[in-house]
């Protein structure tokens, strides 16, 4: 099978593979949740559009506005009705799916790493829209030029996963740019997932202003670990932070830890907010979760994929 090049060995102790035939097989029943405002190109992919008819169903209808053609009338309804509609009419469409992985120096921490994890989402998303016949792009944030993409097809998916698999972590990224080259390859617009602990310094409403919707549909999966929530530390410790080096002391009891769970459980809160108020799709993912068994499951409800 053409799967088995993804899991060649390169040294006596590899990463381990991503994921196994029969996880990729399974995927492939699923899709990414896309709106129906995405602009795609026509009936290569399989998510719905809406045009003004003709199209492949009839859907709805809008009030007529000057400059509408006048063949895509509902002359029927002005008859009954004395209104000017147009009709519309659903379409199957493929979509620009972009994908923005957080490769930073944080991303390491964790047990298992949040980059492992992420890694892992990156692929099995990307694998998704490719086997959907999505246009699909990664960006890291620390090189001008993308980890993968422009592609499309299924069998492209081979160099989705080797870029993965060779993928380092790196001391300074900027999630900013990402998203500008985004913006840039797909100037229609798109699907777009960001996969960080968001420990970097780039303000969620950034995002909202550079890939702005209904143009943009942009979800972000937020990266934790437990360790992160309910940190097993105490007494006197050196911290250091991961991304700037910084270093911290501090005598660590449990009034300190409560403070500090309630200042993550705040922080939380507030990315969820301000993702909700600038409509970003917003789901926390722990890095222990089963990918299969328990993050899929929960992307699923959260309406990531369906």
């Amino acid at each position: 099978m053409w799967f088995a090049t993804i899991f060649r060995r390169k040294s006596d102790n590899p990463p381990p593979p991503l994921f196994d035939e029969a996880f990729l097989r399974r995927l492939e029943r699923l899709s990414l949740q896309a709106q129906r405002t995405l602009r795609g190109t026509p009936i290569v992919g399989r998510y719905p559009g809406r045009q003004p008819m003709p199209a492949t169903i009839f859907s709805d209808h809008r009030p007529y506005t000057p400059g509408d053609d006048p063949r895509y009338l509902d002359w029927h309804v002005y008859a009954r009705q004395e209104h000017l509609l147009v009709r519309l009419g659903e379409t199957e469409q493929d979509v620009a799916v972009s994908l923005i992985l957080d490769t930073s120096r944080s991303m390491v921490t964790g047990d298992p790493e949040r980059l492992r994890r992420a890694i892992q989402l990156t692929g099995a998303m990307g694998y998704l829209a490719l086997a959907h016949g999505d246009r699909v792009i990664v960006l890291t944030g620390d090189q001008p030029q993308p980890l993968f993409g422009p592609a499309r097809g299924k069998m492209r998916a081979v160099e989705l996963f080797k870029a993965l698999r060779d993928l380092t972590p790196t001391r300074r990224i900027d999630l900013e740019q990402a998203a500008r080259q985004i913006a840039q390859h797909h100037p229609r617009g798109g699907l777009v997932l960001l996969l960080s602990d968001l420990l970097t310094p780039m303000p969620i409403e950034r995002l909202n202003q550079i890939l702005p919707a209904p143009r943009w549909q942009v979800m972000v999966l937020h990266l934790l670990s437990n360790a992160d929530l309910n940190p097993n530390l105490y007494g006197p410790l050196e911290l250091v932070d991961s991304e700037t080096g910084d270093q911290l002391v501090v005598d660590l009891d449990e009034a300190t830890l409560a403070t500090y769970r309630a200042a993550v459980q705040h922080w939380r809160t507030s990315i969820a907010q301000h993702c909700s108020a600038r409509g970003l799709h917003y789901a926390p993912v722990l890095t222990d979760w089963v990918l299969e068994r328990q993050v899929i499951p929960f992307l699923r409800i959260r309406r990531f994929l369906t």
